[in-house]
Parts: C-alpha cells; sequence; structure tokens
C-alpha cells in the first residue's frame, strides 16, 4: 500500500490524469443536478425529446394544422372568426426499424468415391429495435394526404374575403381549389 501511495506522489503525470478525472467527475454531477427541488421551479427541456416528435398522431396532427391555420388567418384586417375543419384521406404510415442480421454458408465435402457435395446456407434474421420505453424506433412518418378543408368564417370588410381565404388555403396547405370550401357567416 506504501509504495502504491510513494508512485502516486512521485509521479506528476499520473497526480494530473487523476485530477482531470475528478474534475470531469464533479462537473458532470453539477450538470445532472436537477435544480428544482432547491429553486421551488420546473426546469424546462430545452431540446425536445425525438419521442415527443414520433407521439404525434394523425388526429393531433390534424388538429394542429386547424388550429394554425385558424391563427394566421384570424391576423386577417376585419376577420372576427374563423373555424376550420381538415378532411385526410388516409392514417399516417409508420414502418419500423428493423435490426437485419444475414449470412451465408458453403460447405463442400468431397467424399472418399470422388463424389462433390455443396451445401449452401442463407440465414435472415429481421428484430424490430425498441426505444425507449419499449417503443418502436420509426424510420420515417408519413402524414396523412389533406383531401378537403371547410373553412367557417365571420368577417366585417370590404375586400374580396371569398378569394382571400381560398387563396391562403391553398398555398399555406398545398391543396386544390375544388377541395376548399368557404362558408361566411353573419355577412
Amino acid at each position: 500500500m506504501n509504495n502504491f501511495l510513494n508512485m502516486f506522489k512521485d509521479n506528476k503525470n499520473l497526480k494530473y490524469a487523476v485530477n482531470i478525472f475528478i474534475l470531469l467527475v464533479i462537473i458532470s454531477l453539477i450538470l445532472k443536478l436537477d435544480t428544482s427541488k432547491i429553486t421551488g421551479t420546473e426546469t424546462s427541456k430545452l431540446v425536445p425529446s425525438s419521442n415527443e416528435n414520433q407521439d404525434m398522431t394523425a388526429e393531433s396532427y390534424v388538429y394542429s394544422l386547424e388550429k394554425r391555420l385558424e391563427s394566421i388567418l384570424l391576423k386577417i384586417e376585419n376577420m372576427e372568426s374563423v373555424d376550420v375543419m381538415i378532411y385526410t384521406k388516409n392514417t399516417p404510415e409508420m414502418k419500423p426499424v428493423y435490426d437485419e442480421n444475414t449470412s451465408n454458408e458453403t460447405n463442400i465435402e468431397i467424399g472418399g468415391d470422388g463424389t462433390k457435395r455443396e451445401v449452401k446456407r442463407d440465414t435472415k434474421q429481421n428484430k424490430v429495435i425498441l426505444g425507449n420505453n419499449n417503443q418502436v424506433v420509426e424510420r420515417y412518418y408519413e402524414y396523412p394526404k389533406i383531401s378537403g378543408v371547410l373553412v367557417v368564417a365571420k368577417y366585417n370588410g370590404n375586400k374580396d374575403i371569398y378569394t382571400i381565404l381560398m387563396n391562403c388555403v391553398k398555398t399555406l396547405l398545398d391543396i386544390n381549389l375544388n377541395d376548399i370550401e368557404i362558408i361566411l357567416s353573419n355577412r
């Protein structure tokens, strides 16, 4: 034990490396320290996790589009209220990521009488990759295709709001004019 301590005292490089290691451990503990218990406030997430994005369903996607479209259309001058309903054709397509293992094996056997026997074996294993909380990791997320939009608006102005709303919805959602229905209430 004394030899180990003497070696540690005499070797300055080893002492420097241990000091750096201790410093890194202290810094990592400080970074992981949850200050919400000390300050009494909630800590907010700076970067959303990828699971939050994956949890978006077709309904929540369409709902968020509707609300964003409503908030944008409400910014039009003299627009009192707007309600938007978006129709979709299909549900989102989620494809899992597989851990794929393939192997090829060839055995050639030659018998004593000169006969040749060749055995080929190909094996393929697919296993779905699970992420945090045993959720399936998805390759990509295809959002549902928008098939129609209904806009009910209350407008008290002099502009041709019908054309303005049609062009706004067409531009924002990239759909045909035939797929948009505008209803003006209390005109």
